[in-house]
């Protein structure tokens, strides 16, 4: 039975592989992938990337993989299936395929403006989803390590120092918070233990290293002291400003409200957990009702007031962002007093504190960064994925029918996704090899009309933005650089 529940582990991890692997396959360069493939790419590299930035691994990454189609889709397929192992390990139970299932449903079920920068766009993607895997691996050694005390291989230990290092390459927002956790991590095992323990020490000198690395890079001075067209770390109004313009919108906004789906899972299951727990009937109605309300506020705001008077598009008014941020903090404060009613494992509930914790503290350096976007909150996404699976594995409910069901969603996910982005592929082809032969035909044109690609909404800019991007079009698709083309919706008759 042991030898037949391994190898159903290894067929789900194949699974999972081959169908990121056809993703990849299917999904089209966009947007800076074909900035990357042409003459900017080489120069980056060719100047070592001294006046970009300093996320060395993910540029080192686009620039290969723009150019070796093998490469961009092994490595698309090999850095997805180990985000949805690490998530797994998180829950003790990596011989059980079907959390591995559940894993990936709320990985294909991401928002999809969050989707579009990562998973549908390969510049995103080898920037912010390696970076989102060395933050968890770091986060599941410091709870392995400092809450269930845990021995690790040696093997283990060496691949946390190798993490701490190069894990600073990526962003700079999970870059800080490396450093951070990690202090943090050292400070807990004194509060918790009074010792410090060597391997966090370690971790945190190469982590400070990667982190003075980066900064080193000659174009953050420009970033931080000069400003840049596309960067820069305070507002017009000034550094204050910013940083309360960013903690009352940006982060409720993209931490909670846009995540209210995650969320309302993670609610539902707490509110089953409390419904269970005999703790609940120790506890007054006062307290018992200020929980549930405390918890349930959150969707109840969103739904009926918050999307129903679309308050995102309202941010200069100050007091509705500042009921918003109260509204968010009443939620949180619920959230951990009923992890603390309804988990009695001290190593569960002090896990889910601290990944609670980092979804605020990974969000802390970007309070003074510009611009953001969605993409800069996938990692808070995937820490609830990891909240949520924790919650559901206290639960204890699986059984045959559970597996089933899950089973099922998964592989209608699977058959929609691939068939989706297949007919993405089809008619990007189709489109593409149209367009050439008109160009041939027609070759005097002022311009070209084409369509736009079917699921756009999933994918980060398919079609050129400007004159420039419509260039760098051409050039990777082998059209003369100087052909217009006029984009007609999808489907359109033109």
């Amino acid at each position: 039975m042991k030898s037949f529940k391994l190898d159903k582990m290894y067929l789900t991890l194949t699974a999972l592989f081959l169908f990121y692997y056809f993703m990849a396959f299917f999904l089209p360069l966009t947007h800076d992938d074909w900035d990357w493939y042409g003459q900017y790419g080489m120069q980056m590299w060719q100047e070592k990337y001294a006046n970009l930035n300093g996320r060395y691994l993910g540029n080192i990454l686009e620039t290969i993989a723009v150019r070796l189609d093998w490469f961009r889709w092994i490595s698309y397929a090999l850095i997805s299936m180990t985000m949805i192992y690490i998530i797994v390990r998180f829950t003790h139970n990596t011989k059980q395929p079907l959390y591995y299932l559940i894993a990936f449903i709320l990985m294909v079920t991401i928002p999809s403006e969050i989707y579009k920068q990562t998973y549908g766009w390969f510049a995103g993607f080898y920037n912010y989803v390696p970076a989102t895997l060395c933050v968890l691996f770091i986060l599941w050694f410091i709870v392995t390590v400092l809450f269930e005390r845990s021995g690790l291989t040696l093997v283990i230990n060496i691949v946390f120092y190798m993490i701490c290092f190069i894990g600073q390459f990526f962003m700079e927002n999970t870059t800080l918070f490396n450093s951070m956790i990690l202090v943090l991590a050292i400070a807990l095992n004194l509060l918790l233990y009074r010792q410090v323990n060597p391997k966090f020490i370690v971790g945190l000198l190469l982590s400070v290293s990667g982190t003075v690395i980066m900064f080193l890079n000659p174009n953050y001075r420009k970033i931080f002291f000069e400003g840049s067209s596309y960067q820069n770390v305070s507002s017009e109004t000034g550094l204050l400003d910013k940083i309360l313009h960013t903690v009352t919108t940006t982060i409720p906004d993209w931490v909670f409200f846009n995540q209210i789906v995650i969320l309302s899972m993670i609610i539902a299951v707490v509110l089953v957990m409390l419904y269970r727990s005999t703790a609940l009937y120790k506890l007054s109605k006062i307290k018992i009702g200020l929980t549930v309300s405390g918890l349930l506020i959150l969707p109840m705001y969103y739904f009926f007031i918050y999307k129903q008077f679309a308050l995102q598009n309202f941010h200069s008014m100050t007091i509705a962002n500042l009921f918003n941020t109260l509204i968010c903090i009443i939620f949180l404060s619920a959230m951990i007093y009923a992890i603390y009613r309804v988990i009695g494992q001290k190593e569960v509930r002090y896990t889910l504190y601290l990944l609670l914790a980092s979804t605020l503290l990974i969000c802390a350096p970007l309070v003074i960064v510009t611009p953001l976007g969605p993409r800069n909150f996938y990692t808070v996404y995937v820490i609830y994925s990891i909240i949520l699976l924790i919650l559901f594995v206290q639960l204890n409910v699986i059984h045959t029918l559970w597996y089933n069901m899950v089973v099922g969603i998964a592989i209608m996910f699977g058959i929609v996704y691939l068939s989706s982005f297949y007919y993405v592929y089809y008619q990007n082809e189709t489109r593409i090899a149209s367009l050439k032969q008109e160009v041939k035909a027609n070759p005097d044109k002022d311009f070209y009309t084409m369509e736009k690609l079917p699921f756009e909404h999933y994918l980060h800019h398919a079609t050129p933005t400007s004159d420039k991007y419509q260039t760098l079009f051409n050039q990777y698709e082998g059209l003369p650089a100087d052909k217009k083309v006029k984009y007609v919706p999808f489907g359109s008759e033109e």
